[in-house]
């Protein structure tokens, strides 16, 4: 018997929810903001993004962007430069200690990323990232069809 709609919809969001929490609970132990652990997460791993792609690939704010972005500068950990595809664009990198500061934030979580996904086995990860993969062009192609 398959779920119906409501319940599969229900386990969906639970899921999702708990994801987010998880990362939230891991940035409130360490006394960082979640918003700023995941920018520097993103930054760790992408190495230099813009604002709009810092707001763009989180669902952050511009507003909450721009004041993580304030306080990593005073606080050493990024430097901003012009974007040279366009010159209206900084692009925001980490400094030294900015990466050695997001390294000991993130080697934790990233070892756990690590031990879990070889847990769950490549051939699951794979198929959960191509489901989700599918979830989201399917929903984004809805929803932005329907503006």
């Amino acid at each position: 018997m398959q779920n119906s709609f409501k319940d599969q919809q229900r386990d969906f969001y639970l899921l999702w929810s708990q994801i987010n929490i998880i990362y939230s609970r891991w940035a409130e132990h360490l006394g960082v903001p979640y918003d700023t652990l995941i920018t520097l997460y993103g930054l760790d791993i992408h190495g230099r993004m813009t604002q709009k792609n810092i707001c763009d690939f989180y669902g952050f704010p511009k507003q909450t962007v721009n004041g993580i972005i304030r306080r990593l500068k005073n606080d050493g950990y990024i430097s901003l430069e012009t974007n040279p595809a366009d010159k209206r664009e900084k692009l925001v990198s980490l400094t030294d200690s900015g990466s050695a500061y997001a390294k000991e934030l993130l080697a934790p979580l990233y070892q756990a990323e690590q031990h879990t996904f070889s847990e769950v086995g490549g051939q699951r990860l794979s198929q959960m990232l191509e489901t989700i993969d599918l979830f989201n062009n399917s929903m984004k192609k809805l929803l932005e069809g329907s503006k």
